[in-house]
């Protein structure tokens, strides 16, 4: 297995840990890591990629700090694992406000590094099958399943609703509803898919969402929509 992953770290020499650790728990776990180094956030959330699995932020470094980059990443990327680096560990507590996984104190010895690495491949692992890559028209969000409540397309724009806002993309409600096959989803009509865990319950053609949200049930796609509802439920009892 290989990641992709970036050191955010404006000291060479940190860097170079960084590196090193990586190669080293990589030969201990049988994985490998793709690395790509920046010493400032910037050229990092200018370009940002949602491939990345893991994220080694320095909380101070000039022009823009640790902590706001993760806010702009956040905003791009629900899921990308983010393990801060500090000298001062004040600053770490406030990683909980972007969902930093953990955090790291310099010197950073190899024990601690490989302690929240473990952590970390477990994260991975579990959201990488667990999420989808959105190719918006400001670069590419990786969005949790469990976000999404609904999709819906309209002249071939399929829009995204999440907890945390919309987001949109050209795609076909044909592959992406092959995409989420077996992940909990349903067609309610020709143009929207729902997460059947935030649907609340049914009446005549009307589908109720936790949220509060009603949208349109299709005649030809009320039965097989029922059917999936059922078995869903069943499921979760």
């Amino acid at each position: 297995m290989t990641l992709h992953v970036a050191i955010v770290e404006d000291e060479g020499k940190a860097q170079e840990v960084l590196k090193e650790y990586l190669s080293r728990f990589g030969q201990e776990n049988d994985v490998s890591f793709q690395i790509d180094t920046f010493s400032s956030p910037v050229p990092l959330i200018e370009n940002y990629h949602s491939e990345y699995s893991i994220l080694f932020l320095d909380i101070q470094m000039p022009r823009m700090d640790g902590m706001e980059a993760a806010r702009r990443i956040r905003a791009l990327d629900a899921s990308v694992v983010i393990l801060f680096v500090t000298s001062l560990t004040q600053y770490a507590i406030a990683g909980y406000e972007v969902e930093a996984l953990d955090y790291m104190v310099k010197p950073i010895q190899y024990y601690n590094f490989a302690l929240k690495m473990t952590r970390a491949m477990r994260r991975v692992n579990q959201e990488k099958e667990e999420s989808i890559s959105v190719a918006t028209g400001i670069g590419k969000a990786r969005l949790n399943l469990r976000d999404i409540k609904y999709a819906m397309v309209q002249d071939h724009l399929m829009t995204y609703y999440t907890f945390e806002g919309t987001y949109s993309e050209f795609q076909t409600i044909s592959q992406l509803e092959k995409t989420l096959a077996d992940k909990d989803f349903a067609r309610c009509s020709n143009s929207c898919l729902v997460n059947l865990r935030y649907v609340s319950g049914m009446k005549g053609y009307t589908l109720f969402m936790v949220d509060g949200t009603e949208l349109r049930i299709s005649q030809p796609r009320k039965k097989g929509l029922m059917k999936a509802f059922t078995e869903y439920q069943a499921k979760r009892e």
